[in-house]
Parts: C-alpha cells; structure tokens; sequence
C-alpha cells in the first residue's frame, strides 16, 4: 500500500488542491475523474515526485512508470529504443499493435501510436507505481480496448499499483478496481 498526504498547493496565489489523502493499494487500478482545470494533473505530478505540494514534496517510494498527456518520445530514438531506455520491451509493442512501428521515429509515428509507445515503456521500467495521465487520449476504440486489456492483464498479473486520470466515467468503470472524483475549489478528492 502507498499512502500519499498532500497538504495544498497554489499557484498564483490561488489554493487549487486542498488537503488529500490517498491510499493505493499493490494490484489495484484506480481512477481519478475530474473537470478540465480541477487540478489532476497537478495532484498526479506530486504523487509522482515531479512537483511539490506547498508543505514539502510527496516522492514515490516506489519505482514509478508514467504515461503523461503528451508521448514525451525522445525523438532522435526509435519507438523501440525510446521502450528499451526503461527496461526490456517483452513484446510489449505487439501486445499494443504497434510492433510494425518500432524502428520509427516519433516524428514518423501518429499520436495514437506514439501514445501507445509510451505505454509500453512505462510498462517496460516494471514499474511499482503506475500512473497513466489520460492514456487513452486520441486513440481509437479499438486501440484503446487493446490498450486497456494490456494494462489490466498488467495489474491483475503483478503487483503494481495503478493511478490514472479519465474523463470517461464508462472506461473508469471498466478499468478501475476503486473511482475517485476531484472536485470543488480548493479541489478535494472523494471516493465514488
């Protein structure tokens, strides 16, 4: 189990997170909704380590993969290499239709596969903590169920522990073991 206690954080004068407590647990997958601007990203930065909440920095103490908004593909690698930079890449473009691509180069990849890329990295670094920040993003239906199943099957077959941020209530409940909603201002995390 990792538990996370974030005290605030403002920007600008002005409080976006208010106190959160967060308990993720080792297998599960839980999901974070919340309106555009509500502050998720924010929150998923900190849990990460790559932000600070206003009273000290919250650091993972786990191995952690990520998958932000954006791909974030070093583009002189190719999708195969950006894979092996964190770790054995174990069929993982295959398992997400994407094997045909990987001696490409971002620039030569769409944003559907370039996403799925960086899912199979994070997967590759055989991460402790997962967090996925709207991962799904841009990718077809189909994709997108493929990519989902990957993640699960990941889960359900290890014990990493799994945080990431939808907009999709439907994909929530398909993938997440537990939902959790930010909302308000200053935002306060709430289980549904």
């Amino acid at each position: 189990m990792t538990d996370f206690q974030i005290t605030s954080k403002t920007f600008g004068g002005r409080q976006i997170l208010g106190p959160i407590s967060l308990k993720l647990i080792g297998g599960e997958i839980t999901a974070l909704l919340g309106a555009s601007g509500v502050g998720k990203s924010t929150l998923l930065r900190i849990i990460a380590g790559l932000a600070n909440d206003d009273a000290g920095t919250v650091q993972p103490k786990r191995r952690l993969g990520m998958v932000f908004q954006e791909p974030r593909l070093l583009p002189w690698k190719t999708a195969l290499q950006n894979v092996e930079l964190a770790g054995e890449e174990r069929g993982l473009l295959a398992a997400l239709g994407v094997a045909h691509a990987k001696h490409l180069y971002p620039r030569q990849l769409s944003l559907g596969m370039a996403r799925r890329v960086s899912i199979a990295r994070a997967l590759a670094s055989n991460p402790q903590l997962l967090i996925l920040d709207e991962p799904f993003a841009s990718l077809d239906e189909e994709s997108a169920a493929i990519s989902r199943h990957v993640i699960m099957n990941t889960a359900q077959n290890t014990d990493i522990t799994t945080l990431f941020v939808t907009h999709d209530k439907a994909e929530a409940k398909t993938l997440a073991t537990r939902i959790f909603t930010l909302l308000g201002q200053p935002a306060q995390l709430l289980e549904a």
